[in-house]
């Protein structure tokens, strides 16, 4: 009962967003490029946390090799932070496990030193990520929202690995620069010819996903979510724990 109490006063009755990402592939990199790529993405998160801090309650750091976290205060900033990331890093290739819940800060301002609801469900869905090849996985304790949302990530991510160097450019200016004509100005294309890659590509449909998504986590506060009495968190067929 003691420690049932103690526990209590350690969380603040916030929920949280934890990130939790690593590097696609990195097995199959030699030393020297692997090296590289963990200084790339150690750059990208440095302008992550800059960029980002009012949203950051603990920023990035690397915790391991090819592993780095964050603790974030809502859902839109960690969906724009992992797509940032995403496009800083690339070519690097990322995946992310996103979890919702307590966290344990026992006085910390690092996320390595954290613990909680939040961290265990973001290493799940890390987990899953790679289990199942997706770019992004995510475990709140709602089933049903983790059932839409995942689904989306799947779909986005099945489209996003056939793109080549060329589509992921013209995606990202496109999103930059908002028309046809200004992204064919810097390839020295058609409009007509941006249009017709983008399409072609689905690159419009991700788009619209991603949007959508962000506009969704934007009507979505983190006080919405229960924490389930369970230790366990469940997502169709699969079971994770977050004890």
């Amino acid at each position: 009962m003691i420690g049932m109490d103690l526990q209590e006063k350690l969380y603040d009755d916030k929920l949280y967003v934890v990130i939790i990402g690593d590097m696609s592939g990195s097995k199959q990199l030699s030393g020297r490029s692997r090296y590289q790529a963990q200084l790339f993405i150690k750059s990208a998160i440095v302008q992550i946390n800059e960029e980002y801090a009012e949203h950051i309650e603990a920023p990035f750091t690397i915790t391991k090799g090819d592993e780095f976290q964050g603790l974030l205060t809502d859902l839109e900033a960690a969906f724009r932070i992992v797509l940032a990331l995403e496009k800083l890093t690339f070519p690097v290739r990322l995946r992310f496990g996103l979890g919702v819940g307590e966290v344990l800060k026992m006085g910390s301002h690092t996320p390595i030193e954290m613990d909680g609801p939040a961290f265990h469900r973001a290493n799940a869905a890390l987990n899953m990520a790679k289990k199942k090849k997706c770019n992004y996985y995510i475990i709140t304790p709602d089933e049903n929202i983790n059932l839409l949302i995942n689904t989306t990530f799947h779909l986005i991510t099945a489209i996003k690995q056939r793109w080549k160097e060329r589509h992921y450019r013209l995606y990202w200016r496109y999103k930059d620069l908002g028309t046809y004509r200004e992204v064919g100005a810097l390839e020295n294309i058609t409009p007509q010819a941006v249009c017709d890659a983008l399409k072609n590509s689905r690159a419009i449909s991700v788009k619209t996903a991603e949007e959508n998504l962000l506009e969704y986590f934007q009507q979505v506060p983190l006080c919405r979510f229960q924490e389930d009495s369970s230790d366990q968190v469940i997502l169709g067929d699969d079971e994770y724990s977050v004890g």
